[in-house]
């Protein structure tokens, strides 16, 4: 522990935080490398609390919350302090895929029942508070948590939240849609249930809009009403004249919206039904018999020996970075491609993993919502590694050398290994390869490498397959 910490009181001047909070729990700090929750006074005896009934041990212990203790560490203004263990490369829900959706969902519901057994729940549930620590989400805030009310029955008030951030996007896959589930969380992590009633079921409008319109908003409200929290029903209708009637209602109705339903709702999630275009690329790839392969991972054993993290741009179904981490010096990969079913079976292989991280991330598009850090502030490795790619972004999408290595520069700390294709969009077939254009040549993708890297090698491992090997320049 930093000595100066320990000596002195740490000031919210000197404190990094977020640009928007609405928690009133806690406030979020960071500290050069600490992240630090402020317990707010009103809420000391409650977080204490959590720690001392062993609620908190028992969530760390199953992996389904991050590692959290209270801190010896002083801030000034507060008189309890929580400290996390910081996730090594953060995340977002726009970058799962289907089963890590899902598997965030079951994490969200695993800590809601534990947490009930402690006189607990969980309230804000949203998606993005949960982070995928390599393998394992994790959920991530200690300001959701509040002591149960008896007047609440058997209800999870966080049941609303829990269907709108992880259900309806779920659900959308399991009916073959492919990108409203990432734009639901790449908006704000929830989207309009009258857009999912009408899209649910379609023939709602068959008698008129308005119809469709009366029965929609008599099921929202009386949901909204029985699953709200009881003070809050107090607070809001105590003087109404027809208060009893509305208490009486919410009494009878709220047990509906349980744990136990959540998690008969997601079991009924089976598959996703949508199908992509690279989904079955590396169905009969076997690394460990491809000579391309073995070469790449000879050169990344010899010329790279000190590099120990990698991340691999349109990994498709990763296998080749599982065999790197099995065959080289490398312990973690962060395995990326824009295809979301290539994504899913990265996880489903590496699930619990303490050394994959899989994320569906488009690199020369990439995704953000204007409040996120932008992907590379948030990971980065030794090594930046794009295979069987520039081909595809030059000639197909138009993509400019220039950006291209921007990316890539963007994310290394120290290496780039890139494959460069002379015969372009060459598939085994002279005659039927379309024609690459003049400037398209070994020399030129050469040059412009050279001037954004310290140039290692260029070797030829196949007909079409230069791999090329570089330094990122000390700026």
């Amino acid at each position: 522990m930093d000595k100066a910490i320990l000596e002195s009181e740490l000031k919210v001047k000197d404190l990094k935080t977020v640009g928007f909070s609405i928690d009133k729990v806690c406030q979020l700090f960071f500290y050069k490398d600490r992240v630090f929750r402020a317990i707010n006074t009103p809420f000391e005896s409650q977080v204490q609390e959590m720690f001392s009934s062993g609620m908190m041990q028992e969530l760390i212990e199953k992996d389904l919350l991050i590692n959290s203790w209270i801190s010896d560490v002083k801030i000034e203004g507060f008189n309890l302090v929580v400290e996390h263990q910081k996730v090594s490369f953060w995340n977002y829900p726009y970058e799962w895929s289907f089963s890590m959706l899902k598997d965030a969902a079951n994490t969200v519901l695993d800590i809601s029942e534990i947490a009930q057994s402690y006189n607990f729940e969980l309230f804000d549930v949203h998606s993005h508070n949960v982070v995928f620590d390599m393998g394992t989400p994790k959920f991530i805030d200690l300001g959701s948590f509040f002591r149960r009310d008896p007047n609440d029955g058997r209800s999870w008030t966080g049941y609303l939240s829990f269907y709108n951030a992880f259900y309806i996007p779920t659900y959308l896959y399991t009916k073959g849609y492919s990108d409203l589930p990432q734009s639901i969380q790449l908006f704000h992590g929830y989207y309009s249930e009258k857009d999912f009633f009408n899209l649910r079921f379609k023939y709602a409008t068959f008698f008129g809009s308005w119809l469709s319109n009366l029965v929609f908003k008599f099921y929202y409200n009386a949901r909204k009403l029985a699953n709200a929290r009881h003070f809050r029903v107090v607070e809001k209708f105590g003087k109404h004249k027809y208060s009893k009637y509305i208490l009486f209602f919410k009494n009878n109705f709220q047990n509906i919206f349980s744990i136990k339903k959540a998690r008969r709702l997601m079991k009924g999630l089976k598959n996703s039904k949508f199908e992509s275009y690279w989904m079955n690329y590396h169905n009969e790839i076997d690394p460990a018999t491809n000579k391309r392969f073995q070469r790449i991972t000879q050169l990344i054993n010899s010329d790279l020996k000190d590099a120990k993290s990698l991340i691999e741009l349109a990994s498709n179904q990763g296998k080749f970075a599982n065999h790197l981490l099995a065959n080289s010096q490398i312990e973690r990969v962060i395995a990326t491609d824009y295809d979301k079913n290539a994504v899913d079976a990265i996880y489903k292989n590496n699930k619990g993993s303490n050394n994959v991280l899989p994320l569906v991330y488009d690199f020369v598009r990439p995704n953000g919502r204007i409040t996120d850090a932008k992907i590379q502030d948030r990971i980065k490795a030794d090594v930046v590694m794009a295979l069987a790619v520039t081909h595809h972004l030059i000639l197909t999408q138009e993509i400019g050398l220039k950006h291209i290595f921007n990316i890539l520069e963007s994310l290394a700390d120290r290496y780039v290994v890139v494959e460069f294709m002379p015969l372009g969009l060459y598939a085994g077939d002279l005659n039927t390869t379309p024609p690459v254009p003049d400037f398209y040549t070994v020399q030129w993708f050469k040059e412009a490498f050279s001037s954004h890297f310290e140039y290692h090698l260029d070797e030829e491992l196949e007909i079409n397959r230069h791999l090329f090997i570089g330094k990122v320049k000390k700026s």
